[in-house]
């Protein structure tokens, strides 16, 4: 059962050996979630950007028991620690740990190992199509990952903040490829994973104005591809630890990689540049965004056009407002610095290199894991692919996404996610018509005060067009928090 029994002997373990101090807390949350309705698939807000707890399938459910303890962030040393179990009904896999991790707090310093539930890096968790490299769409990666993740000072008058952070990881989802792909499709086997981001911010936080830059990269290493309908390796990747260094600089590979690392660098890798200038507001605060993605060195030096997510943030500081928060976000990835791409060899001396591909790699499936996009939603997950191919059919999208969320009484809020959207296919193979598609959610939950712990959501959503299908949904869920220590 995908492991699942040792993660509750971990769990096991862990409450055995915690410290029964006055400083010590244990939390709870057990939940329930139903999906009911019809079409090809479950409609697509009621399913993205929710860790890849929901199935693509619809007519779906789950049931979920964690336990935590948080980090203390007022500590000079502090740890916490969380294992969440999942099972769930009309979903490929009945039963796995969502989230199996222990942090450390030292100092301003953060060291996580195990599977972490992580949202946007700057971006509305609740509101955005999400971040180009990470939204929270996908399933966890089990990590080792070393951060600031907080804003430190590193000017005088802390004029300069910094955020970072480092890790290297494994991807779970083997088996997943194993039963997924299709008898004439290739799939992968132990991909290793990486990500590293610096981000500064520049203006006192105490000031109106302030200006956000950064770079956010990752990749994808190591594993081994099997060849189209059977189970005989056709490319290895090493993983020693040479190329794990040649992976964060990057560099190329060695002799013993296969020639599309040695003629270009090692992994697939993947990025964006940030851009943010925001206010702050006695009772509101605004920002304006831009990520910039790139997939090579075209992307890195801006020839893939204005290619990126474009991005608008309003939120209130008023008590339960009407009008919480709204982000709209236009999404352009038609660019990608042209269509074509050469590797210098004898035949043409001279590299051309243009056809980014998105997400994309002729060798990984690429940016995705265990059948959702690990980046920005608006570009299709793979999941939705019906004949078995693992990678990314529609890179080349554009749209327009709105988010909004309010109060309409203290005990009651709601959030409304739509979206329209076009997809002309990936770099190397154009769909034929273009694919179009409307998308709707509207969401409330109750909290109510007399029940303390409690809350229950009710969602309906809705897609039109030819991306994800006609599909309508109900969405019923129930959750109880609270300590357990």
């Amino acid at each position: 059962m995908y492991h699942l029994r040792q993660y509750i002997i971990l769990l096991l373990l862990a409450i055995v050996s915690l410290p029964t101090n006055a400083q010590f807390h244990l939390n709870y949350k057990v939940e329930a979630n139903v999906i009911a309705g019809s079409g090809d698939n479950t409609p697509f807000y009621l399913m993205n950007n929710r860790g890849g707890t929901i199935s693509f399938n619809p007519n779906n459910g789950y049931l979920r028991v964690a336990i935590d303890k948080s980090v203390d962030t007022s500590r000079r040393f502090s740890y916490g620690l969380d294992v969440d179990i999942l099972t769930s009904y009309n979903d490929d896999i009945p039963a796995y740990a969502q989230q199996a991790y222990f942090n450390a707090k030292l100092y301003c310093f953060d060291i996580m190992v195990g599977s972490k539930e992580e949202g946007n890096l700057l971006w509305n968790d609740a509101l955005s199509s999400g971040g180009w490299v990470w939204s929270g769409n996908s399933r966890p990666i089990p990590q080792v990952c070393i951060s600031l993740p907080h804003w430190v000072s590193i000017a005088p008058k802390g004029t300069v903040q910094l955020r970072a952070a480092i890790a290297y990881g494994r991807f779970v989802d083997d088996k997943y490829q194993r039963h997924k792909h299709g008898s004439e499709m290739q799939y992968t086997q132990g991909q290793l994973y990486h990500r590293k981001y610096f981000l500064l911010r520049f203006g006192h936080p105490s000031k109106k104005f302030y200006g956000i830059f950064g770079c956010d990269m990752a990749a994808q290493f190591g594993g081994t591809v099997y060849n189209l309908g059977g189970n005989q390796p056709i490319v290895h990747f090493p993983s020693k630890l040479k190329d794990f260094f040649k992976v964060f600089i990057p560099l190329s590979g060695g002799d013993d990689a296969p020639i599309i690392d040695q003629v270009n660098v090692s992994g697939n890798h993947l990025g964006s540049y940030i851009f943010t200038f925001g206010t702050r507001q006695a009772s509101w605060e605004g920002r304006v965004y831009y990520e910039h993605p790139f997939d090579d060195h075209t992307g890195m030096g801006f020839l893939n056009g204005c290619d990126g997510l474009w991005g608008v943030e309003f939120s209130s500081k008023a008590t339960n407002p009407i009008v919480k928060g709204v982000v709209v976000e236009y999404l352009n990835t038609r660019n990608q610095s042209g269509p074509f791409l050469w590797d210098e060899d004898e035949t043409i001396p001279v590299p051309v290199k243009n056809g980014d591909y998105y997400y994309g790699h002729t060798r990984y499936n690429g940016w995705v894991h265990r059948g959702h996009t690990i980046g920005n939603t608006l570009i299709a997950s793979p999941g939705y692919n019906t004949d078995g191919y693992l990678g990314f059919k529609s890179s080349q999208v554009e749209a327009l996404h709105l988010g909004i969320n309010g109060y309409i009484t203290p005990e009651i809020d709601y959030r409304l996610l739509t979206s329209i959207q076009r997809g002309w296919g990936n770099s190397y193979i154009p769909f034929t018509e273009v694919k179009k598609e409307f998308s709707l959610m509207l969401e409330a939950r109750y909290n109510p005060r007399q029940l303390k712990g409690w809350q229950f959501t009710a969602g309906f959503a809705i897609d039109r067009g030819t991306t994800f299908g006609d599909n309508w949904g109900l969405q019923f869920g129930i959750r109880k928090s609270g300590r357990l220590l």
